[in-house]
């Protein structure tokens, strides 16, 4: 008799959903938290919009690592 997913790894599926929500969830925010930093650093030093292309190329880089590593261990 083959083993379940769940005898496996010993999570039921809710649980590895959970997982996974938090780890797209936390994708998500490092693509936004970044330029909105920098958006706000603009609007405070009235630098616009050389701190917001930071913080985007900054999230966006640091979200694709992250993704990376997502799909890699996610296989």
């Amino acid at each position: 008799m083959a083993d379940s997913d769940d005898d496996r790894d010993g999570r039921n599926s809710a649980a590895k959903g959970y997982v996974l929500a938090t780890q797209v969830m936390s994708i998500g925010l490092q693509m936004a938290i970044p330029p909105g930093i920098g958006w706000w650093l603009d609007q405070k030093y009235s630098t616009a919009p050389w701190l917001t292309v930071v913080g985007v190329l900054f999230g966006f880089s640091i979200a694709m690592l992250e993704l990376l590593k997502f799909a890699k261990n996610n296989k």
